[in-house]
């Protein structure tokens, strides 16, 4: 485009960008243009009377070309789609079983690994939403769990914090096993129904998936609420004639589990 500044490549694909543009959405792409430009002086020679190794591109090329072709490729697509639109379509991957849940992975983790935080942030809520409301399919679902978890980490890391050459496990952030985690709790009754497949699918998954299944018991842990008011309910209990009315306040209190919720309920009796 006019006054660009910056050519992306990945592949054969080819973008003119604008590194005032590309760089305030993301210090990871910040990054990687700044080491292009060391890596540039550093092949400069410093005098006449040392020659240093020439570089194979151009000094334009060397300062002003950057080359993602180690990252997923249609993650990158999208990637660039958001740093001109503030977002990304999906329109021809919308179709079931899958709905685009591997690929709003793929953009999540590209983000994370590029620090682009915005872009991360659509990525999940593109992602939670067509995990909510569009995709059925159980299979869909375990699999995304098994991607999940292969390709990101509970602590956040970036190519500012971490070496490019490390890409693939530098999508770190937590909250996309959240996600799956929080699923697999709403989804807990039906997943754990005696005798279904999908019984045996889910307990297959926790298994093959350890942190999984501990994500899942932390997060019903810390989703309880120790402090919170326990409702108590009065029922007015009719004594036989033989054994005649309690005198006020000599009565019995019983504190239940609800099967369903989980919520504590106290029955008293007077």
């Amino acid at each position: 485009g006019k006054f660009s500044d910056l050519t992306i490549i990945h592949g054969t694909r080819k973008w003119q960008a604008h590194k005032v543009v590309v760089c305030s959405q993301s210090s990871g792409l910040e990054y990687l243009i700044d080491k292009l430009t060391v890596r540039f002086n550093s092949l400069a020679p410093s005098s006449p009377s040392q020659p240093q190794p020439k570089s194979k591109l151009t000094p334009n090329q060397d300062t002003n070309t950057l080359d993602l072709s180690e990252y997923d490729h249609e993650a990158t697509v999208l990637m660039m789609e958001y740093l001109y639109t503030s977002t990304y379509t999906t329109t021809l991957t919308d179709i079931a079983p899958s709905f685009s849940l591997p690929l709003h992975v793929s953009v999540f983790n590209l983000a994370c690994t590029l620090s682009i935080p915005g872009l991360k942030a659509q990525a999940l809520e593109k992602y939670c939403y067509t995990l909510k409301n569009l995709v059925s399919n159980l299979s869909v679902y375990y699999s995304s769990v098994r991607t999940i978890y292969d390709t990101t980490s509970p602590s956040p890391t970036s190519l500012t914090t971490s070496s490019a050459n490390n890409s693939t496990n530098s999508a770190a952030h937590h909250e996309l096993r959240l996600a799956v985690v929080e699923t697999a709790v709403l989804e807990m009754r039906n997943l754990l129904q005696e005798g279904s497949e999908q019984r045996r699918g889910f307990l297959e998954l926790t298994s093959a998936i350890p942190q999984f299944q501990a994500d899942i018991y932390a997060f019903l842990l810390c989703n309880g609420n120790p402090q919170r008011e326990v409702e108590v309910v009065t029922v007015c209990q009719e004594l036989c004639e033989e054994c005649g009315a309690r005198e006020e306040g000599d009565g019995y209190e019983v504190t239940l589990e609800c099967k369903g919720c989980g919520e504590e309920r106290s029955i008293e009796f007077s």
